[in-house]
């Protein structure tokens, strides 16, 4: 805008000499290039204030490109994408209220260990709609390497997945301002730091970032998120728009494999330990989640798998620590790239130890029947 009148104020001015024309043309660019820049150190600031350990995408967002998934540059398509859906869905912003999160439950194991947080108000209707925008943009710029039709063949069930990480970052870095906001209102409520020696999020590195849609699917088997310190889940939809769709968990320990079920209000949010062993009960009509998971390393790198694992994160590290020169302001695509392991250079990897246990999925067809039948007794 600023480009626009202080290039009409040189065409509409009298008659100058042209020295004079063309120095004010050239304080026009000038400051052109000045507003450009502002806005892409505040969206580099915020980038860094909110994800510190982006050094392996970082680039990315100070050059604008680079997000190529092996079938074209897609950084402008997905920027274009996002701000015309924005522009779009701007009614939406006036649905937004003043509510502020608010714990409403906690739960703790047998050893008084807390090991989930329910937090209300936990995202607000505009931010719902931003991640649902995101995931439509990157589904329609990368719909093979981005989006997963998952199933759990172990335990059943699965979702419809869309891997946002990095993307949410960069295209909606208020609404992952917010998820770092609930998850350390989470970690304080339940003193993971002190009691478990966790790193508080804003510390930790995010391992994925995904919309789920079960659609397609109608429960989600057992399982523990391994390899991660604590999952984020936001519920997007009312619950009274679907039958059951319970979220269960069976704390570590927990005597005679008690199950625990929630069916968080819409806006709500449940933050865990992600090594606890988890799932979704039977379910009818339309189920949306936003799920985030931390983890001890950096933000995985855009080239990375859709969900990284450790094996993969701790090959990659060791290799960029012998490699990369750690004094550059960040690093280049091309740096990267071919520091990422394939899978006959990875040896076994027994997981990170973080004071609660070793993550390791522990579910069975034994604990599936376990749920079933306390949940019909339950019932």
């Amino acid at each position: 805008h600023a480009c626009t009148l202080n290039t009409r104020y040189v065409r509409s001015a009298a008659p100058e000499s042209l020295h004079i024309k063309m120095v004010k043309l050239f304080q026009a660019i000038v400051l052109c290039v000045v507003v450009i820049s502002c806005r892409g150190a505040k969206a580099d600031d915020t980038a860094q204030k909110w994800s510190p350990r982006n050094k392996y995408w970082r680039h990315l967002l100070k050059e604008q490109s680079g997000l190529d998934d092996g079938n074209g540059e897609h950084f402008g398509d997905m920027q274009s994408c996002v701000q015309t859906a924005l522009s779009e869905s701007n009614d939406v912003q006036l649905q937004d209220k003043t509510a502020v999160p608010k714990i409403v439950d906690t739960l703790t194991d047998s050893q008084n260990r807390t090991v989930l947080v329910e937090i209300g108000n936990a995202i607000t209707p505009s931010q719902v709609e931003s991640v649902k925008r995101l995931a439509a943009c990157t589904k329609l710029y990368f719909p093979e390497s981005r989006f997963d039709h998952r199933e759990f063949t172990m335990s059943g069930g699965g979702n419809d997945c869309t891997f946002m990480n990095i993307l949410i970052q960069i295209f909606s870095p208020e609404v992952y301002e917010n998820v770092i906001n609930i998850a350390k209102l989470a970690y304080e409520k339940a003193g993971w730091g002190e009691q478990l020696r966790l790193l508080p999020p804003n510390m930790c590195g995010l391992r994925t970032a995904e919309y789920l849609n079960y659609k397609e699917f109608k429960r989600l088997g057992g399982h523990a998120d391994t390899g991660s310190l604590f999952t984020v889940l936001f519920a997007l939809s009312d619950p009274k728009l679907y039958q059951g769709g319970e979220f269960y968990l069976l704390p570590r320990d927990e005597p005679d494999n008690r199950m625990y079920y929630f069916k968080p209000r819409q806006y709500s949010a449940i933050v865990f330990l992600s090594e606890t062993h988890h799932g979704v009960t039977d379910l009818e009509g339309p189920r949306e989640m936003f799920t985030n998971e931390f983890w001890v390393y950096d933000d995985a790198p855009w080239h990375s798998s859709t969900r990284a694992e450790n094996s993969e994160m701790d090959w990659f590290v060791q290799r960029a620590e012998e490699t990369l020169d750690h004094a550059a302001d960040y690093y280049k695509e091309e740096d990267l790239t071919d520091l990422w392991p394939f899978e006959e250079d990875i040896e076994d990897f027994d997981g990170y130890d973080s004071g609660y246990g070793f993550y390791e999925d522990e579910s069975s067809d034994d604990d599936e029947l376990d749920a079933n039948e306390d949940k019909n007794d339950e019932l």
